[in-house]
């Protein structure tokens, strides 16, 4: 196995760390203890990467955690803003989904029937469909980015991490807090939050969120309409029953979101090939606009009940998913008069999930921790897809209908072998049914209705875990771990005679150090990696361009450093951040088509090009300074993010040139706490840069990430 300079380099670093750290141990000791004694420094963390609520320094997994306050002081509320936070995490876009990659490792599979490489959970619930997460939160209580196969304890497609989003517990004492903003694009924000108890075992919330930004930032200059529009709303509620030793919860989530900024337009390379120039960064030329509707329910039940010598939990699940787009390419950027000639890629998904989870947790308290469970899954999705394209006749209408039914047995435990030094060993095998049914082709124009054949498929796969882990000081903990992630296999929607896809595997080997040094006054937790992929799934452009089709690349390497930080120099000043190093290529990938800027289709091999969404260096910091007085506080928060060099394809000849963002809030809060008011900022420097980029039939096509915007929030609580 040949391994490249920086990741020797990063392993070198590593265990030179593990030999020398114990040698400050003693020093280590001393600065804890009076850190304790004096009440300072960085706050403990908890969080559930484990399924099980621990301190987020000695989880022997690379965890970035977000408390509901950093997030607020940040400005993180929505995917696309956790990528600038989250080193090695890069958020896709593509019309209508977000898509997650941890370390080079994610999916651009769009139907709805697709499932991510990075699992996201809410409140401990698997959210499955791609369609699902554009999601913003004003109630959560932390976010946890878990990098790396969590292939036991998580199972079901965490081949990259899994992003957890945790949400308030409600709270027997009445109170609430209630938001207003108002920012550029005429864009008003609102959000409220109310929790009380309604009897002395029985708590409620209700979380209320509104956006509306009525001017786009750019125009159709054929309709003369804004486009790149926003409206969306959402009521959450969480109902939680505390008895002696039973304990139910209950959530319902609904959402509602209108949008028009789902306009594919060329790169300026296209342009060229076509002798045509832009007519702006937001603007697009064409008969129709974009739009998009979406509509979202969740319904969690959770019931906790303490046995005595483990916990029992039973944990159920239902989503529904239902989306309707419309996603124009504008092929005429040069032209500004109505001219019907550009194509417009439509469709609908239906998606319903369920999913019953019972788990058993032993004692967390003794020597020995473990924890077996059961899982059963169920996702269904209805799918249509249409593109009108003047230039690329008999434009066929594709019906789809996919579903899965999965069932799983797992099970982990650590052992504390001699003080200090746990091993952990982890073991999960999934049985996973795919089929699609009820597909076919669809072409008016032709008075044709051609059926495709139901496929189906069946697949079985292990994954697990083995780690051992060593506490040096309270405040050092090292470990080193090996992981298997596996993605189950299935068929592509969109193509409906083709061959089925094999589920990917992926093995990763881990080493890392989290560490609490000089009173707690820094934490500093560093990851070295190196990922085995084999049977990598990749989206691929069909020849004609209507549809995609997921193919197995032939194999894959990844192997990387990445690392968090967290400063507190002096009282009141803290810098948080991190950095990613990465190199992520194709082994072999024989058979992977290439599209040129001028629409051109060519098949070549890929081995050697890297991975797309995979930049070699990704880094942010932000710095947080308050400053009390009599009439308040005051405090200034700014933050910048850099992204390196990436690439959106396996070809790699349509990149994602590096950027940096500069984002900064400051805000004042009223002595008492109850007001407050921010003025805050984002990508400050109005930096050009893209969502996501494609390969389609006319070239290249892009979809433009937010320009600068800018606003004021106020603020109450009681």
């Amino acid at each position: 196995m040949k391994i490249g300079k920086a990741f020797l380099l990063g392993a070198t670093a590593l265990s030179a760390a593990f030999i020398c750290l114990p040698a400050i141990a003693a020093e280590a000791e001393v600065d804890t203890q009076e850190s304790e004694a004096n009440n300072t420094g960085i706050q403990d963390i908890v969080v559930t990467a484990q399924r099980r609520g621990e301190n987020l320094q000695k989880v022997p997994i690379a965890v970035t955690a977000f408390s509901g306050e950093a997030l607020e002081t940040r400005g993180l509320t929505d995917p696309q803003s956790l990528e600038g936070a989250v080193p090695s995490l890069t958020m896709s876009r593509q019309a209508t989904s977000n898509f997650p990659y941890l370390r080079g490792i994610g999916s651009q599979a769009g139907a709805g029937v697709d499932e991510a490489s990075v699992a996201t959970y809410i409140d401990g619930f698997y959210i499955a469909s791609n369609l699902s997460n554009q999601y913003g939160f004003n109630n959560l209580e932390r976010i946890e980015v878990l990098k790396g196969p969590q292939g036991t304890l998580f199972g079901r497609n965490a081949t990259g991490g899994v992003i957890q989003l945790i949400t308030k517990e409600p709270s027997q004492e009445f109170k609430g807090n209630f938001n207003a903003g108002y920012g550029n694009y005429q864009t008003v924000d609102f959000d409220g939050y109310i929790t009380g108890g309604i009897t002395p075992e029985l708590a409620a919330d209700l979380a209320v969120q509104y956006h509306d930004q009525n001017e786009g930032f750019g125009r159709n200059l054929v309709t003369g309409n804004d486009v790149y529009k926003q409206w969306d709303y959402a009521i959450r509620s969480k109902w939680v029953y505390s008895g002696d030793s039973t304990k139910l919860t209950f959530f319902i989530n609904h959402e509602k979101l209108q949008s028009n900024g789902l306009l594919n337009r060329l790169t300026p390379e296209s342009l060229a090939a076509k002798g045509l120039t832009e007519i702006g960064r937001f603007n697009f030329a064409s008969y129709k606009d974009p739009w998009q509707r979406s509509r979202k329910v969740y319904l969690g039940f959770r019931v906790e009940q303490d046995l005595g010598f483990a916990n029992l939990i039973s944990s159920t699940f239902y989503a529904n998913n239902n989306q309707i787009y419309a996603s124009t390419t504008d092929t005429q950027q040069s032209t500004i008069v109505y001219r019907p000639t550009d194509a417009t890629d439509s469709a609908r998904d239906k998606s319903k999930q369920f999913s019953q989870e019972f788990q058993l947790l032993g004692n967390a308290e003794s020597r020995l921790q473990w924890q077996m469970g059961a899982y059963v899954f169920r996702f269904k999705s209805d799918t249509i897809l249409s593109l009108q394209d003047p230039f690329r006749a008999p434009n066929p209408i594709v019906f789809g209908s996919a579903k899965t039914s999965s069932f799983a047995l797992y099970g982990q435990a650590t052992y504390e072998i001699v003080p200090d030094v746990k091993l952990t060993g982890g073991f999960r095998y999934s049985w996973d049914e795919y089929k699609t049914f009820d597909s076919r082709t669809s072409i008016p124009s032709l008075g044709l209705d051609i059926a495709a054949p139901d496929r189906k498929a069946n697949f079985g796969k292990p994954t697990w875990r083995l780690g051992i882990d060593y506490q040096m000081t309270p405040d050092i903990l090292g470990y080193i771990s090996y992981n298997r992630g596996v993605k189950s296999g299935g068929f592509s929607i969109y193509a409906q005679t083709a061959p089925g896809y094999a589920p990917e595997v992926l093995d990763a080997y881990e080493a890392g150090l989290k560490t609490q040094l000089f009173q707690r006054a820094v934490r500093f937790n560093i990851a070295g990696f190196y990922y085995d992929y084999k049977n990598l799934q990749v989206q691929v452009i069909l020849p004609g361009g209507a549809a995609s089709q997921i193919l197995n690349a032939a194999t894959a390497r990844v192997y990387g450093l990445d690392a968090d930080f967290e400063v507190v120099p002096f009282e009141n000043f803290t810098i948080s951040g991190g950095f990613g190093i990465l190199d992520a290529k194709y082994i072999d990938f024989p058979g992977a088509p290439v599209v040129g800027a001028d629409g051109v289709r060519t098949i070549i091999n890929a081995g050697g090009n890297r991975m797309v969404n995979a930049p070699k260096f990704s880094g942010s910091i932000s710095a947080t300074y308050v400053v009390p007085t009599q009439i308040g506080e005051f405090r200034v928060n700014g933050s910048v993010s850099h992204k390196g060099l990436s690439w959106a394809t396996p070809g790699n000849i349509l990149p994602f040139n590096a950027y940096t963002l500069l984002n900064a809030t400051i805000g004042w809060t009223s002595s008492d706490g109850r007001f407050g008011v921010d003025l805050w900022g984002r990508n400050l420097t109005d930096k050009v840069y893209y969502g996501f980029r494609i390969e389609s039939p006319f070239g290249h096509s892009q979809m433009d990430a937010p320009p600068r915007t800018y606003g004021v929030r106020l603020k109450a609580k009681f």
